[in-house]
């Protein structure tokens, strides 16, 4: 009879421990779940906060011109090599390059910036336009995909 006793006691004692256990990692979960939740939604507010602030910064003026012109390349690392190499330009609103037709359309404040600064910035990342040519040593760094035939000068 002892012996019942004793495995009742510690059967309760047991469920009693485990129960306290579940609730505790239960609540750490849901802080945890809470917290990546706050974390997540103050992430998400950083990003739209952040591109925001491209698009801000980016908005056309009246001044703005808007050129197309040829730059060579194959693939989508072309096209995001090309346009982030004008990302951050002064003076530079907007730039598109289409990969099926080689063509840059670009638009600019001409105060702030010149067609031929956007040419060589482009030719500095390793891509030649119709007039400005990338230095040997920048176009043969670029990666087997980005290696377009080059036109010859």
């Amino acid at each position: 009879m002892k012996k019942n006793i004793f495995l009742i006691v510690f059967a309760l004692v047991s469920f009693t421990f485990s129960a306290s256990a579940q609730s505790c990692c239960s609540s750490k979960a849901k802080d945890k779940t809470t917290s990546s939740k706050k974390t997540a939604i103050t992430e998400k507010t950083a990003a739209s906060e952040e591109v925001k602030a491209v698009f801000v910064s980016n908005i056309p003026i009246e001044a703005d011109k808007t050129e197309k012109f040829t730059v060579y390349g194959n693939c989508g690392m072309c096209k995001k090599t090309i346009e982030n190499s004008l990302k951050d330009v002064k003076g530079i609103s907007e730039g598109d390059w289409d990969r099926e037709t080689d063509v840059l359309t670009v638009t600019f404040n001409p105060e702030v910036v010149t067609l031929e600064d956007i040419k060589q910035k482009i030719a500095d990342v390793g891509y030649d336009s119709d007039s400005h040519r990338a230095k040997d040593e920048v176009y043969n760094s670029l990666p087997g995909c980005c290696q377009y035939d080059r036109p010859i000068n």
